[in-house]
């Protein structure tokens, strides 16, 4: 009765899980429409989620190597500890960021005045190099004069104009969706200090609620995946903020060592956009090369040489022995992860999908070397 009863179960929650699958699959627009709105409504929670990881880290470090057991027997001072110790962290990630503006602001001032000072010699440099094509060929000159300049310059003007309420309606938007962001990122920061200050409580509940409504084997098997997915998490990003930190101070030794322009700022913007997997220093390289290409052309190619020398450094030492290592995938799988990661969620598919790789690849690896052990196949050639 019992086993028919459980087929029963079974063969019940097959059957619904079907129609469900059938339906959403019949609605995907629809249903992706809801999936929408639904994380547009918890996001604030989700953001909150990433700051309160970010920061637990730093925090865990203060608290149990700054204070440790020096004050596990004095009762007010153990109240305070956790609180203290994240403000501290607060204060690191504020002077952090305050110090980088403070580098950065001044350097992209300068850049931009620097820019604006040579623009007009490169305007030149193009009307020369115009004219002589002019010259060389007299039909273009001949195709320019026949263009009804007039009638382009009223059509722009009428575009402008109907474009002019568009344009209002955006700024509104715009400006709706930016107070909205404050207040998410506010309500998330809120949320994070929640996370962080009673954090153990959060983890009883939640191991409370899981041998409850939950098998004991699957409970286990749910925190194991946890602790997995905590330590994939953060070895991943300690990883990846280091690796970014040496490129970056490589760039700005060797810019400086051979007197490229902008050595700081192109440093820095590498630094941070070397944050992104792979890809991402290629975009900082982007920005390079424009930025030294408006002071010297020649220069330009030359830091592109630099770029790639500094990259297959980075490919072939830096990245698989700091990032491989603490994501524990190898380098074919980082390289499927930040591809599917890209194309599916952009960025930050690209930096979620790199963890979420590490963790299945290491419960199908103990998964397959159990298998084996179990068929008792030690050694495959």
């Amino acid at each position: 009765m019992n086993l028919k009863s459980k087929q029963m179960k079974n063969s019940l929650f097959l059957i619904s899980f079907a129609i469900i699958l059938m339906w959403i699959l019949d609605n995907i627009s629809y249903t992706w429409n809801i999936l929408g709105k639904l994380l547009k409504i918890i996001s604030p929670f989700i953001i909150g989620f990433a700051i309160a990881f970010i920061f637990n880290g730093p925090m865990n470090f203060i608290e149990k190597k700054v204070f440790g057991d020096k004050w596990k027997f004095k009762k007010v001072k153990r109240k305070y500890k956790r609180t203290i110790s994240y403000l501290l962290t607060l204060i690191l990630f504020i002077t952090t960021i305050f110090t980088i503006l403070f580098i950065v602001v001044p350097e992209l001032v300068n850049t931009v005045q620097d820019l604006g000072n040579k623009i007009p010699a490169y305007v030149d440099r193009v009307e020369l190099f115009a004219e002589e094509n002019l010259k060389s060929n007299p039909e273009i000159g001949q195709w320019i004069k026949n263009v009804d300049w007039e009638n382009m310059e009223t059509k722009l003007i009428e575009f402008l104009k109907n474009s002019a309420l568009d344009w209002a309606g955006a700024t509104f938007t715009f400006a709706s969706s930016v107070l909205s962001g404050i207040i998410n990122i506010l309500l998330a920061f809120v949320f994070s200090v929640y996370i962080l200050l009673q954090k153990e409580e959060l983890i009883r509940q939640t191991k409370k609620f899981v041998l409850a409504y939950f098998p004991k084997k699957a409970y286990h098997k749910i925190f194991y995946i946890a602790k997995l997915s905590n330590r994939a998490f953060s070895n991943f990003l300690s990883g990846q903020l280091f690796e970014a930190f040496i490129i970056g101070i490589l760039f700005f030794i060797t810019m400086l060592i051979f007197r490229f322009p902008y050595a700081l700022m192109i440093s820095l913007i590498i630094f941070i956009t070397a944050l992104i997997p792979i890809v991402g220093a290629f975009i900082g390289c982007i920005v390079g090369v424009f930025l030294i290409m408006v002071v010297d052309f020649k220069m330009s190619l030359w830091f592109l040489l630099l770029f790639i020398i500094i990259q297959q450094l980075e490919g072939n030492l830096i990245y698989p022995h700091i990032v491989g290592k603490a994501s524990g995938l190898p380098s074919i799988w980082i390289f499927v992860a930040v591809t599917l990661g890209g194309s599916m969620m952009g960025i930050l598919g690209i930096i979620l999908f790199i963890p979420i790789f590490s963790v299945i690849y290491t419960l199908l690896k103990e998964s397959i070397n159990n298998r084996l052990r179990l068929k008792e196949i030690r050694d495959i050639k």
